[in-house]
């Protein structure tokens, strides 16, 4: 059973980090494409490591998602440590990579200075780092490729046997016609769809891209697992049949994936909205739509789309009414307002428990939000919130570890710079 195909991971991943400059998103592409091609032509590596490998070469400036985004070649020319740094944590952290994040570490660092750093990944280092600077050459030198690009800088920016690498597997493959053409996104898809992507593989992308969302914000870090955690206790309590959890928990890790491009100015605001600051922010439901609609689930698709649905028609963005709404999107709707009333916001603390079911029981008696949802929350309402706590300290753990280890790490680059 699944919700998502293995290459609609990165098309989700494509789609919403589009949004926010589809520069960027297109730059990882191509470096990725060029670190697969020159990986696949020593026929050395594993078709599961090539695909670990393109995948962290397409999000090798995922850091770069953690602040609004700028033009791409001022992140590739300047600043370079603080994206470099940040990607890694997230990698290392929240993505299915483990320690080979640390290829991400790197791959700004000129090769002269790799005697000062110590990496099991230094091969790949070496090429991520060369496919890197080829497509920022590319995107600044329009006119054609030059050779003395390579003569001038190499061993100095770039590996001289990367730089060999890259040339015998141009002569194989054609790389910067493909790229050229646009072709090579058919190239990447074909490895991408091989089916190697395990359920748990799939899950820890989408968590990740997630948390690029939710780690924004110090307000924000748990909303969206506050909202998952919460539905699926609701749908067990429920008694929800278990192909109904199962989309559930993806609906309600999905439900704000529009907020990518949602301004943290607006996320932040320590004041209620004004009219025009929340139709930005309600606009999220649609590009939500957007990113997922033909590359999920139609039922995971409408779960997410429909959490701020109202039963009398009052909600957004469609004004469906309760005749409607399944028990999946009404369940997360439900979860969501918990979420947002149970958590310290910027312009609110968080409510006690009383306040909270007071709220949930009035919008339930005003015919808001679904009355039987409202009501077994309210009976397993301390259970649910102990369960919640437990997953938070490990979330938030996570978030401070982020952070520290990312001051720590960029103390000690400075070392790097020139």
């Amino acid at each position: 059973m699944g919700v998502i195909s293995s290459k609609n991971v990165n098309a989700i991943i494509r789609k919403s980090l589009n949004m926010v400059d589809d520069r960027i998103m297109e730059h990882g592409e191509i470096v990725g494409y060029i670190l697969y091609r020159m990986l696949s032509f020593q026929n050395k590596y594993s078709l599961q490591e090539l695909l670990d490998y393109t995948m962290l070469g397409i999000l090798h400036d995922i850091g770069i998602y953690k602040d609004n985004a700028d033009e791409i070649i001022n992140f590739e020319t300047k600043n370079v440590w603080k994206h470099s740094i940040y990607g890694y944590l997230f990698l290392k952290y929240l993505s299915p990579m483990g320690d080979k994040a640390e290829i991400v570490l790197y791959h700004h660092l000129d090769y002269n200075k790799y005697p000062m750093i110590n990496s099991k990944y230094m091969d790949i280092v070496e090429c991520l780092n060369f496919a890197d600077k080829m497509d920022v050459y590319l995107r600044m030198h329009h006119a054609g490729f030059d050779q003395n690009f390579l003569l001038r800088e190499r061993n100095i920016k770039f590996s001289g046997r990367a730089q060999e690498l890259f040339l015998r597997a141009e002569r194989k493959y054609n790389m910067l016609e493909s790229i050229r053409s646009g072709s090579y996104r058919n190239e990447l898809n074909e490895i991408l769809g091989k089916k190697l992507f395990t359920e748990d593989y799939k899950r820890g992308f989408l968590q990740m891209l997630i948390y690029t969302i939710d780690f924004r914000s110090e307000f924000t870090v748990l909303h969206t697992l506050a909202t998952t955690t919460f539905a699926m206790e609701l749908g067990r309590f429920m008694r929800l049949p278990s192909k109904d959890i199962y989309k559930l928990y993806y609906g309600a890790l999905l439900h704000d994936i529009g907020k990518m491009i949602t301004p943290v100015e607006i996320l932040e605001a320590p004041r209620r909205l004004n009219d025009q600051e929340m139709e930005i922010m309600k606009a999220h439901v649609k590009n939500t739509e957007t990113i997922l609609r033909g590359v999920v689930d139609d039922d995971v698709l409408e779960i997410a789309i429909r959490h701020h649905e109202k039963l009398d028609g009052t909600g957004y963005y469609r004004g469906l009414t309760g005749d409607q709404l399944t028990l999946p999107q009404r369940i997360v709707a439900v979860a969501d307002i918990i979420s947002a009333l149970y958590q310290k916001r910027s312009y609110k603390d968080s409510y006690d428990s009383d306040m909270i079911k007071r709220i949930l029981k009035m919008d339930a008696d005003r015919n808001k939000i679904c009355p039987n949802v409202v009501d077994c929350a309210l009976r397993n309402y301390n259970t649910m919130m102990k369960n919640f706590e437990q997953k938070k300290e490990v979330t938030m753990g996570t978030y401070m570890e982020i952070l520290r280890q990312y001051e720590e790490i960029y103390e000690r680059f400075k070392e790097f710079e020139p």
